[in-house]
């Protein structure tokens, strides 16, 4: 989506953090030092350290307009759908289930995953931090982490995939931050879109 739905989270967390008093950009500062912007507010004493301030906080952030920004991939549903059914799929996100859901109803694929592994599933741990590969790994039920084939469009988290053991394909060639052409030596494979998924993993597929 050109990083339309990671733009607006971003700006929701900025705005979350300057309508509390905080300086402009240090949303940013927290992400840098703690990984993310939520576990940097609870190390600095900035948010609750309770369920009920940690839900407001990620629901107020995640409060986007995604039905506008998303809409129904049928191409996407139909590679989805090849895959073997035996091959369980999980949606492994750095967001809140919620956000997760409202995405996958938007592009029309909500019905082809088993489960959504979110950032409270990994106790708030940062997505490119082997804490929460082990997480994903437990709640996922594996035990052999070449089992597990990771699609991310982020290099730090393809690092992180191929630290703990897991097969990986960097899925587009763009970076979020940079704007410049990205690649991982970490990555088994790079893809432009992840409609490309047969073309490097014909095996997982039903024709």
């Amino acid at each position: 989506d050109g990083w339309i739905v990671a733009n607006q989270l971003t700006s929701k967390i900025e705005e979350w953090c300057t309508s509390r008093g905080l300086p402009k950009g240090y949303a940013y500062q927290l992400y840098k030092k703690y990984g993310t912007a939520l576990r940097g507010l609870l190390a600095e004493g900035l948010i609750t350290d309770s369920p009920e301030a940690i839900d407001d906080y990620l629901r107020d952030v995640h409060d986007i307009p995604i039905e506008s920004l998303l809409s129904s991939d049928p191409a996407l549903r139909e590679m989805i759908s090849r895959i073997d059914p035996t091959v369980p799929k999980f949606v492994f996100t750095a967001s809140v289930r919620h956000h997760a859901e409202r995405c996958l109803e938007a592009l029309g694929v909500s019905d082809l995953f088993d489960d959504i592994i979110d950032v409270k599933s990994c106790n708030l741990a940062t997505k490119h931090s082997r804490e929460a590969f082990e997480a994903a790994m437990r709640i996922a039920e594996v035990k052999d982490p070449e089992s597990c084939i990771f699609l991310d469009d982020s290099v730090k988290n393809i690092v992180a995939a191929r630290d703990i053991g897991w097969r990986s394909v960097l899925v587009g060639r763009k970076g979020r931050d940079c704007g410049l052409m990205i690649s991982s030596d970490d990555a088994e494979h790079e893809i432009d879109r992840i409609h490309d998924l047969p073309q490097i993993y014909p095996e997982l597929f039903e024709y």
